[in-house]
């Protein structure tokens, strides 16, 4: 392999015959599996600034990143093979790189090379060019085979076209054609790749074409959809095809590969796109975000394709892209228009990172919208993977397998979108407009810590430190929710320290703080994530017919029971003054998430009457009858508050539907 990239360096960068070397390139070739990758300058200062030729998003190609720079100047870069080259300066990619930076051939600097993602060839390079000062300063493109010429010219025509000072669209300011390479060269834009889609609404609003709405089958794109996707899917896009063929839409600037790889934020507002090779004047709107999201989240994040569906879902019900599909005309048809993408990029561009997660993504959200056949929709919810793909392992790789998806649907009750950015309200906005509110929360905590104080003793009050907690978070923010679920937390303990300063120890103060905050933090959190429906209170009442499962989730019934029966002892053990409520939440959350709500809510039963028969039979009051009668269905009351949100997010939301008979439908067109 290192023998083939001199053979490719020495033909671009020299004639046939080498007269009187002027300037001498020196490189080290970075390999990824086994492919040339980068070839990084040796000079000491450049490692560094070249590698702002590679973005790296994931976590171990970041720390590689990082890591890559510090062993270039050590002894540690013998192990990465050199390559050297001598040029005379008369070669056409020598006078052009000159020609783009002012600097006589003698004194360019050793570009940084990227070679192109095509497996055993080596048809495309991207150079980076800096200054005497080895400051990047130009990005040129090269193609060195039929195909790669092709493309680098395509590329570069469009370009050519793309519209003057509009946000996102880099302008050519060079092109190079010889017998044997076609060229180009864009200004290099320092910055980062973005994390989140923060801003990229001024930049898709600024793309969309202005005149009339157009018919959606007109559009280029749909016509690459319906050559591929109807011979290859033939049930499925009879499904989708009618609701869109007749729309009118808006088009819009696509860009095709609209990826963080491809993006520098040159700060919040200023993005630039690169590698448009794939782009058009007159594409679907809506693509390039949804290209962002599931690109980001499949390939950088290496999310679950639940988890993938959650950040479409996100990104669909956002203030942000509701406007942007008002305008483009897109709002009523934006999720089968979701589906027309992950079709596309599934039976015409065909990727070869993610190719499977794009297929379970589209045949879950095809699904879950209502776009799957009878005979493949309708999955039961929750069904284990290996029970969905074939027959059942054995008894404790069946176990290992329920754990581990009890542990990630665990997780996905505490998932929050990572790319689509929330707008903040400033604070001062916040307190301008919801002062009533505040006001109302803070006298109704202040009524609840003087009721504790003067008139209760050994009374559980906690559901009521928990209404103006969930009252701030639904009115204004979940901040705010998070503010007075803090000082709820506080107030319950310090109040008892302050009526017996004697009987209470610093440690056990502390504990009861932190659990009084986990269980009215969930509390704030859950209603947060349910509270947006527009028929929540109806949708909250909703029965949920599920039928318990318990031969199915076996394990996990049983790891919950274990984790009860652990809670309780200890809670036994610790006596009455220990509160563990919060504890008896996670088994019960298990049995909510796996069986259904009448379950998980005897499980939450149970938890409150064993912590309050612990408190009868300690004799923690004299008159612990009326304690027990009224702590029990306090505790009940609040561990059935965070249930009930939890069986309506899940009810709700494609974090924890099934894809296993979406993945049989999707297994069965594969190409």
């Amino acid at each position: 392999m290192p023998r083939t990239v001199q053979t490719v360096i020495a033909r671009l960068f020299q004639e046939e015959e080498l007269v009187a070397p002027l300037c001498h390139f020196s490189w080290h070739l970075i390999q990824r599996q086994h492919r040339p990758f980068l070839l990084l300058p040796t000079a000491p200062a450049n490692p560094r600034v070249s590698l702002a030729l590679y973005s790296a998003h994931r976590r171990r190609a970041k720390l590689w990143r990082a890591a890559l720079p510090l062993m270039l100047d050590t002894p540690a870069a013998a192990v990465f093979h050199r390559i050297d080259l001598a040029t005379d300066g008369r070669a056409p990619i020598i006078r052009f790189i000159s020609e783009q930076t002012g600097l006589p051939a003698h004194l360019l600097p050793t570009p940084a090379i990227k070679f192109g993602a095509r497996p055993n060839r080596v048809s495309r390079l991207v150079l980076l060019v800096c200054d005497l000062t080895d400051r990047p300063v130009k990005v040129v493109k090269l193609g060195l085979d039929a195909e790669g010429r092709a493309t680098t010219d395509r590329e570069a025509n469009l370009l050519e076209k793309l519209p003057a000072n509009t946000i996102g669209c880099i302008r050519l300011t060079g092109r190079l054609s010889t017998p044997t390479l076609s060229a180009f060269a864009t200004d290099f834009f320092a910055g980062e790749s973005p994390e989140t889609d923060l801003g990229m609404e001024l930049l898709f609003h600024a793309w969309i074409n202005s005149g009339p709405l157009v018919p959606l089958a007109s559009v280029g794109t749909w016509s690459e959809l319906e050559r591929q996707a109807a011979p290859a899917a033939p049930a499925e896009w009879q499904m989708l095809r009618p609701a869109l063929v007749n729309c009118q839409i808006r088009t819009t600037l696509h860009h095709g590969d609209f990826a963080p790889w491809n993006i520098r934020a040159v700060n919040a507002t200023h993005l630039e796109a690169f590698d448009w090779e794939r782009g058009c004047l007159a594409g679907i709107p809506g693509w390039d975000w949804f290209h962002f999201v599931v690109q980001t989240s499949i390939l950088a994040r290496r999310n679950s394709v639940e988890r993938v569906a959650a950040e479409i879902e996100e990104l669909l019900e956002s203030p942000r892209f509701q406007k942007y599909a008002e305008v483009t005309g897109i709002r009523p048809i934006a999720k089968p228009l979701v589906l027309a993408y992950l079709f596309h990029q599934r039976w015409f561009l065909k990727p070869r990172d993610g190719m499977s997660s794009l297929h379970e993504l589209s045949g879950l959200l095809a699904a879950r919208w209502g776009f799957l056949p009878p005979a493949v929709g309708g999955a039961e919810a929750l069904v284990p993977a290996a029970t969905a793909a074939g027959p059942r392992p054995g008894l404790w790789a069946d176990a290992r397998d329920q754990l581990k998806m009890a542990w990630a649907q665990l997780a996905n009750v505490f998932w929050e979108p990572t790319l689509t950015a929330a707008v903040e309200v400033p604070i001062l906005d916040q307190l301008r407009a919801s002062w009533r509110v505040i006001l109302f929360c803070a006298g109704w905590l202040m009524g609840a810590i003087v009721l504790q104080l003067d008139y209760t003793r050994h009374m559980l009050l906690l559901p009521v430190f928990a209404i103006p907690c969930l009252l701030a978070g639904w009115q204004i923010s979940r901040g705010w929710g998070t503010v007075f679920a803090t000082l709820s937390a506080l107030a319950g303990p310090l109040v008892a320290v302050a009526r017996e300063p004697t009987n209470w120890s610093v440690d056990v103060t502390c504990w009861n703080i932190l659990m009084r905050f986990v269980i009215l933090q969930m509390a704030v959190f859950l209603a947060d994530r349910v509270h947006r429906s527009d028929d929540f209170f109806e949708e909250l009442t909703a029965p949920s017919p599920r039928k318990a499962n318990f031969r199915r989730h076996w394990a996990i019934f049983a790891f919950s029971f274990l984790w009860f029966a652990a809670i309780a002892l200890g809670d036994i053990w610790t006596g009455p003054r220990v509160s563990f409520l919060p504890l008896y939440l996670f088994p019960a959350i298990l049995i909510t998430l796996f069986l259904n709500l009448g379950w998980g809510a005897f499980t939450a039963l149970l938890g409150a009457f064993v912590a309050s028969v612990d408190e009868y039979e300690s004799h923690y009051d004299l008159s612990v009858i009326k304690v027990f009668a009224w702590n029990f269905p306090m505790r009940f009351l609040m561990l059935f508050v965070v249930i009930l949100l939890l069986n309506r997010l899940r009810h709700g939301n494609v974090l924890f539907s099934s894809r296993g008979a979406s993945r049989d439908a999707a297994s069965n067109h594969e190409p």
